[in-house]
């Protein structure tokens, strides 16, 4: 189990010193495909470089199955990737990946089929004996995320790995982050692509300002109705009033949205707007998706 214990990261001092991680506390267990979200600057890259022991704590604690971050213990069962990514230009991917792997197999046969492995899904192809200096940012980022998941005997962390790939190369690595899950490993995935998080992680976390303001267990909450309802213009007025009246309610650019949870019905909702003397120009129902939980938080 990877557990975090009010873990900060603060930078600078005095009157300039800002806290990118700020007591921020969760568990993610075995199996998990932990999405890590928010807007630029919420710290997530920050937490990320410090479970992968790439940044000390300024206060808290952190450990994967009772080792320390940080130990040697610890180090050897983690497998990082970041943008950009972070290769030596002068080798090949065979070589980079064969070296990774040689610290981590008992025997050659394992060596090989780990690296092996590493190359396909990365969708490596021809490119595997070209040296990393002649790769595109996104070959070389397709390299990191493979080493990583080879490196991640029980946590692969991946800081916005995704991005800018090809559709084939993310199918290829986003079978392999699911794949790592199903085999008892801990992913922790930082994206802004939204669409990725949804289709991949198991749970998702909300940063904003270097907190965690929201936790959520995708299978439940991606079952959860919202309901949208456009207002109009001369009840604009009132959207705040009526956010403040419905849990978890969120203004939009042309009404609120409305969690349907705890009981509340869309006929409730559109008889609590007649009562208030709201006017509801359209409304709809959908399924939550992981931006409004960023939107809430």
């Amino acid at each position: 189990m990877l557990v975090c214990n009010s873990v900060s990261r603060a930078f600078g001092r005095g009157d300039r010193r800002i806290l990118a991680v700020d007591g921020l506390s969760f568990e993610a267990t075995p199996g998990e495909v932990v999405g890590v979200v928010g807007p630029n600057g919420a710290g997530k890259s920050t937490l990320l470089r410090i479970l992968a022991a790439r940044m000390p704590l300024t206060a808290g604690s952190a450990t994967l199955g009772g080792r320390i971050v940080g130990s040697r213990g610890m180090r050897r069962l983690v497998g990082y990737a970041a943008d950009p990514p972070q290769i030596p230009r002068e080798v090949t991917a065979i070589e980079w990946l064969s070296y990774l792997a040689s610290h981590r197999a008992e025997r050659p046969s394992q060596r090989l089929a780990m690296v092996r492995r590493a190359a396909e899904l990365g969708a490596l192809g021809g490119f595997a004996s070209r040296r990393v200096e002649t790769y595109s940012h996104g070959l070389a980022q397709r390299l990191a995320t493979a080493a990583a998941l080879l490196c991640g005997k029980s946590l692969v962390l991946l800081d916005e790995v995704l991005a800018g790939l090809d559709p084939g190369a993310v199918k290829e690595l986003g079978e392999g982050i699911i794949g790592a899950a199903n085999s008892g490993r801990i992913v922790v995935l930082a994206s802004h692509n939204l669409g990725t998080i949804e289709r991949l992680a198991t749970r998702v976390l909300v940063m904003r300002a270097g907190r965690l303001v929201g936790d959520a267990t995708m299978a439940t909450f991606l079952r959860e109705r919202v309901a949208e309802l456009t207002l109009s213009g001369r009840s604009m007025g009132v959207a705040d009033r009526l956010v403040r009246m419905f849990p978890g309610a969120v203004r939009t650019g042309g009404g609120i949205d409305v969690p349907l949870d705890g009981g509340l019905t869309m006929e409730h909702l559109m008889a609590t707007c007649r009562a208030e003397r709201v006017a509801v120009a359209g409304s709809r129902m959908r399924y939550r998706r992981v931006e409004d939980l960023l939107a809430a938080g």
